[in-house]
């Protein structure tokens, strides 16, 4: 019978002295006990495996198996190595204490027994030893789960990397038969219903991107690419993607880069295009009337850095000796738009998440790019912050180290 399935909790008493039996079942019995009993440690290990009782009285010294002997095999016995062994022993010296203990022993009580304080130590070690039982099938349960849940993220992310990617072949090949579309003779119906195709296409391009990108960081395999690219090129190359939108709205952008950018920096221009992009498509999309403005400027310039003084990441730590030289740029876009609450800045960087909630069902979007923005802007080994009020416009800026091509090294930090 197990222990669940008694209705009265079993003790085990294991003892060559009769008398020392007889004390303790009556002690025992008196608080609730039932009681089983063996004369020495070979009977006690076969009694253990037929009745599996809640708690074991153990002698030490008992003929042909001692205490500590009997003990030690208890705990390899199915079941053995939660029960509670408490040590009933006459020998007071810290060595066969200390020995009993490391045989397994929960607890030890010295004899002569006393009855009162026998019930009590036996009802404490083995409460003590359920709940430590519980806490140890909690813990297992939780790293099951936390196991399964990791399984769980890393399939789902491989998922929507196989599907995003599949899907994202035909919608290529969508968008160029729109465009070839658009470049024959139509008339200004079929050309708006082209046009149509196009933009929604780009749209489920960017959504399917942004998903695909998100798996990657999910999984841990989206990595930087870097390469020397020319800043000012680059801005301006996205401005020029806003410029019409911005217009047709009525919104004034414009774009500033202090002269004490250096031109030309190694990096990821493509996962920086990305970031700019993804902030002042929000910018353009929030916007009603007002302006837009992006800015760069350099806030720090380090020469010779320590890669964690620097803030680098590991993989561009170990290519900064082209030059030796680190400059931090600040990117800004600031707009005059809707703006986010202040208890909403907090987790517009969370995947899914939309500052207001009505946002989504107005402007659209899936509530990725922000989070992407953040996850990109820390793999590159900066910073990302907001700065917004309701109802006049928001401020996204972040900070990123790069290192200038070797003729331009002698930039100066340009204060706020």
């Amino acid at each position: 019978m197990t222990p669940e399935q008694r209705k009265a909790p079993l003790a085990l008493i294991v003892d060559d002295d009769a008398v020392n039996r007889l004390l303790a079942r009556s002690a025992l019995e008196s608080s609730g006990w039932s009681i089983e009993e063996a004369e020495d440690g070979r009977e006690a290990l076969a009694a253990f495996q037929l009745l599996h009782p809640d708690v074991v009285l153990l002698d030490i010294m008992m003929p042909e198996m001692d205490g500590f002997t009997a003990c030690a095999a208890l705990r390899k016995l199915p079941g053995g190595e939660h029960t509670p062994v408490l040590i009933m022993t006459g020998l007071d010296d810290y060595g066969s204490i200390t020995q009993a203990y490391d045989a397994g022993a929960t607890d030890f009580l010295t004899k002569p027994l006393n009855g009162l304080l026998l019930t009590h130590r036996v009802r404490y070690i083995v409460r003590s030893s359920r709940v430590l039982q519980e806490l140890q099938a909690s813990q297992a349960s939780l790293a099951q789960a936390r196991d399964a849940a990791l399984e769980g993220t890393r399939l789902k992310s491989e998922f929507l990397a196989t599907v995003s990617h599949e899907i994202r072949t035909p919608m290529n090949g969508i968008l160029g038969m729109a465009e070839l579309l658009l470049d024959t003779a139509l008339t200004p119906e079929q050309s708006d219903y082209a046009d149509t195709i196009r933009t929604s296409g780009e749209a489920l391009l960017l959504i399917i991107n942004d998903i695909l990108d998100f798996s990657k960081f999910d999984s841990g395999t989206l990595r930087l690419e870097e390469d020397h690219f020319d800043v000012n090129q680059l801005l301006d190359d996205i401005i020029g993607l806003f410029q019409d939108r911005a217009r047709g709205k009525g919104i004034k952008l414009s774009c500033l880069i202090s002269s004490q950018v250096p031109s030309g920096l190694y990096g990821d221009s493509g996962r920086l295009r990305q970031i700019l992009c993804n902030l002042l498509g929000n910018a353009v999309k929030f916007t009603e009337c007002g302006e837009i403005k992006v800015r760069a400027y350099v806030v720090e310039t380090l020469d010779n850095p320590h890669p964690i003084d620097a803030g680098l990441t590991a993989p561009f730590a170990d290519r900064r000796g082209r030059t030796g030289h680190v400059v931090r740029v600040r990117f800004s876009v600031s707009d005059t738009g809707i703006g986010i609450a202040q208890e909403a800045c907090a987790r517009i960087f969370q995947p899914f998440v939309q500052a207001d909630g009505s946002s989504s069902r107005k402007y659209g979007g899936t509530g990725l790019g922000l989070a992407i923005c953040q996850q990109l802007v820390e793999l590159m080994g900066g910073t990302i912050a907001v700065d917004s009020t309701p109802g006049r416009g928001s401020l996204f800026q972040f900070t990123v180290p790069f290192e200038p091509k070797a003729e331009q090294t002698g930039c100066a930090p340009l204060s706020d």
